[in-house]
């Protein structure tokens, strides 16, 4: 790591307007083509995060970010209740450091403390490897839907093939169902 990082689990309501903008500069920053929906004190495009986990650098700027929110998803028509894991975030200066694998390794164990079978995400095809070396695992053949929302507000059906990934925590890997997977409304 090139910089010391200091590491919080932050509750949602317990974030103040400071640490929202914080956030989503951050977020603007690791995703330039979505930097559209980071502005002000907006830190999420879809479902708000219940926890979240957070990297600071020693004057507060906002290094590394993951959301996590436990949900009930439809896979096959089976309930399954997940850690819907999303706007995962470092800081391009420090992409490569080792930050993005310590910033998963406390995602986990905020996993481990929600108690939940599986962590639950949607990655894009180039960030499964990363993923990977993580522990989680990808759903071949997957095919998700989800409510997503326009940058003016209109909401709208998606549907994606592929990159939809789970981490095994409380559950087994092979025992989770197999079929087309409904999240009941947004992504984190």
């Amino acid at each position: 790591m090139t910089e010391d990082i200091r590491w919080e689990v932050v509750e949602e309501s317990a974030l103040s307007l400071a640490d929202h903008e914080a956030i989503a500069a951050l977020l603007g920053q690791a995703f330039p083509d979505w930097s559209h929906w980071y502005v002000g004190g907006r830190d999420y495009a879809g479902m708000q995060p219940e926890r979240r986990v957070i990297g600071r650098s020693g004057d507060g700027v906002v290094l590394a970010h993951v959301g996590i929110r436990r949900m009930f998803i439809a896979v096959g028509g089976e309930d399954v209740l997940v850690g819907d894991t999303g706007i995962v975030a470092v800081s391009p200066r420090l992409q490569g450091t080792g930050v993005g694998r310590e910033l998963m390794t406390r995602t986990h164990a905020v996993l481990e403390g929600l108690r939940v079978p599986y962590g639950f995400l949607g990655a894009g095809e180039n960030r499964i490897p990363f993923y990977a070396r993580m522990g989680w695992h990808e759903i071949d053949g997957a095919v998700g839907t989800f409510s997503a929302f326009t940058a003016d507000g209109a909401g709208i059906s998606e549907t994606e093939q592929g990159g939809w990934m789970v981490l095994p925590v409380e559950g087994r890997l092979e025992d989770w169902p197999s079929g087309p997977i409904l999240l009941n409304g947004q992504q984190v």
